[in-house]
């Protein structure tokens, strides 16, 4: 399958896997090409606002040991940007990474992990998904 691999996590918890080309930030839907396991259709189209993020990984199947970033300190960046940003989603979660900038009017923005041995190459993080966002 053509495009890139990415990890659907919606805002009630459910995730989908699968492939998605042409991702459009400025979008309202995204267009994904789900995994078999996750549904029979070739394509389904989801409305941004049902998302938590985006995640574009290296593989499926990830690393249930790899403990995520919780600090800036002893990171070596190697992401395209380094302004420092943590994301605190509604559900709890806590993303640590680097972005080029947040524009409250827009409906998302990308993130980039800051740990090269993460599975996420970068995330889309939607941003009525959040409760609040730091630039330390």
């Amino acid at each position: 399958m053509a495009g890139h691999k990415v990890v659907v996590k919606y805002q009630d918890g459910k995730i989908m896997k699968g492939w998605v080309e042409n991702f459009n930030p400025k979008r309202e839907t995204v267009l994904i090409h789900p995994l078999k396991e996750y549904s029979q259709e070739e394509t389904l189209e989801i409305n941004l606002s049902e998302l938590k993020a985006l995640f574009f990984v290296k593989d499926f199947i990830g690393n249930s040991t790899f403990q995520k970033a919780k600090t800036f300190e002893n990171y070596p960046f190697s992401t395209p940007t380094q302004r420092h940003t943590i994301i605190h989603f509604k559900d709890g979660e806590k993303l640590y990474g680097t972005s080029y900038g947040y524009n409250p009017s827009k409906n998302g923005f990308f993130i980039y992990p800051i740990d090269t041995k993460d599975n996420n190459i970068r995330i889309f993080v939607i941003k009525d998904a959040t409760e609040k966002i730091e630039f330390p």
